[in-house]
């Protein structure tokens, strides 16, 4: 942004695209701002829908503000300020719940996994601090395509900030891992005394933007059961998961793996595929994966290329493989076996 440092009589309103993948309502999309482009910290106005209609009907009339409602779309994030910094991030994360606690306690629920709560009792904080939540739903199918149908997850839970120390313990709860046959991989009956052998509780206290790394912590924590959800007392804020695992022993390991795979950040693109045929019987095909360019600014269009087919936008994976099937008459030439891919990086020409 230019001038940095400025500051402006009256709210700015800055309107930016964005191609992120909010999966409905389980991710959301933050605001990062920094002076120097090292240090980055939360941008605190927040543009609510009234927050942003105050400041428009302040300067616009009511027929220019018509026109402007035309062009907002949910792929449009808009950034509310009072002044400039040299760099505003357009960032998404795993939603979080943020609430104020303070030394009387609370219970803050995941509205992304709503049985997923945290409580605070009276006297785990001795003043009033943002505490969050966060619910990270993991897709079955994930998990089966990694182990088959050996290994059951439960939504990765995190409290923050992280590694902080609570005076008294706090609760969580936790829904059951549910195997993709709708119960989990052990007969468990509710009784108790008589917990899953398989259920493994894990946990990483590594903080910041540091990678976790998975400890299974089953033998030191009292799991209580209620029906189909677990729940556990903690003095220390981190990430937790519950994982129905036959062979226990492999249960961080095989936590780390799917967890490696649970990270990686949706965005939504497009595939644009352009052909020239070279010969009666032999052409060339590209295939394309863009997030921001359009199609007719390709090196494709310079090189006499015509666009055969487009996708809508889909869902797709950052530094993942998409890999290509062909089928009628287009047999392409590979080495024998080869199957082709596609490696996705948001914001670069992804060809093919």
């Amino acid at each position: 942004m230019a001038p940095a440092g400025a500051k402006f009589l009256g709210p700015v309103i800055l309107e930016v695209p964005h191609f992120a993948s909010l999966r409905d309502r389980e991710r959301e999309i933050v605001i990062l701002r920094s002076d120097d482009g090292q240090h980055w910290k939360e941008h605190q106005l927040e543009a609510t829908e009234d927050a942003v209609q105050e400041v428009l009907n302040e300067s616009f009339d009511a027929e220019e503000l018509a026109q402007l409602d035309d062009l907002h779309t949910p792929r449009i994030t808009r950034i509310l300020t009072n002044d400039f910094p040299m760099y505003f991030a357009v960032v998404t994360r795993v939603r979080q719940e943020v609430h104020c606690v303070g030394p009387e306690g609370g219970v803050i629920m995941s509205s992304v996994v709503p049985r997923v709560q945290a409580i605070f009792p009276d006297g785990s904080l001795t003043k009033t601090i943002k505490v969050s939540v966060q619910a990270q739903p993991v897709p079955q199918e994930m998990v089966t395509r990694l182990h088959g149908n050996r290994v059951a997850v439960s939504p990765i839970v995190t409290v923050e900030p992280r590694r902080r120390k609570f005076h008294k313990p706090i609760t969580l709860c936790i829904p059951l891992p549910q195997s993709s046959n709708k119960g989990m991989l052990t007969q468990y009956s509710g009784q108790p005394g008589q917990e899953p052998p398989t259920l493994r509780l894990l946990c990483s206290i590594t903080g910041g933007s540091a990678p976790a790394q998975w400890e299974d912590i089953t033998g030191t924590t009292q799991l209580t059961f209620t029906g189909d959800d677990v729940s556990f007392t903690t003095t220390v804020s981190a990430r937790f998961w519950l994982m129905d695992c036959q062979t226990p022993r492999d249960a961080a390991r095989m936590a780390q793996e799917v967890y490696n795979e649970a990270i990686a950040i949706p965005y939504m693109a497009k595939f644009a595929v352009f052909a020239r045929r070279t010969f009666p019987v032999e052409g060339q095909l590209r295939v394309f994966c863009m997030t921001d360019d359009k199609e007719d600014k390709t090196l494709e269009k310079q090189e006499h290329f015509k666009m055969i087919a487009k996708s809508r936008d889909v869902e797709v994976l950052k530094g993942k493989h998409q890999f290509l099937e062909f089928a009628g008459n287009l047999v392409p030439v590979t080495k024998s076996g080869d199957q082709l891919s596609l490696y996705f990086l948001p914001f670069q020409e992804n060809r093919l």
